[in-house]
């Protein structure tokens, strides 16, 4: 990663207005600790990826610059906003499906947060509460509840058990 004209501080202070902006006012501080390190593109000079310990835990994708997150990063939202992060539950049918890597089907859906929208980031959790994979809405969570059929999620990383 190339180097940035902008300090360290105010990267960190961009990527956690993003976070707020994506998941909603004070997720980007309980995100992304002072500890975190900003890496720029050599080629853009933006932010691109965010670290914690030397693990990435979110990316920056262009050309929306809104936030991907790792499955790290994924746990981190997850503690951090509680039942508030955008998720959806599934029944013990979609199981096996996600853990294939495999899109949920609306039917496979138990429960999904309210203000989904097409595009954002979605934690997939087991009917216990464990997160299972991270993946991008397909559709609004409004949609999700009334589709009997289809793909809801597009699933990016599935957690290896």
């Amino acid at each position: 990663m190339g180097a940035s004209r902008l300090s360290g501080s105010l990267l960190l202070r961009i990527v956690r207005d993003i976070a707020d902006y994506q998941f909603g006012r004070g997720a980007g501080e309980k995100l992304f600790p002072s500890e975190c390190v900003v890496e720029v593109s050599k080629r853009t000079g933006r932010p691109r990826y965010i670290r914690l310990d030397g693990d990435i835990i979110a990316t920056i994708r262009y050309p929306d610059n809104m936030i991907a997150l790792s499955l790290r990063g994924a746990e981190r939202l997850r503690e951090a906003l509680g039942d508030r992060a955008p998720r959806i539950v599934l029944r013990e049918s979609g199981m096996e499906r996600v853990l294939r890597g495999m899109s949920p089907l609306a039917a496979d859906i138990q429960y999904c947060s309210d203000g989904i929208r097409p595009g954002e980031e979605v934690l997939v959790e087991s009917s216990d509460g464990k997160l299972i994979a991270i993946g991008r809405a397909i559709t609004s969570s409004r949609i999700m509840r009334e589709l009997k059929t289809g793909a809801v999620i597009k699933i990016r990383k599935v957690k290896k058990h």
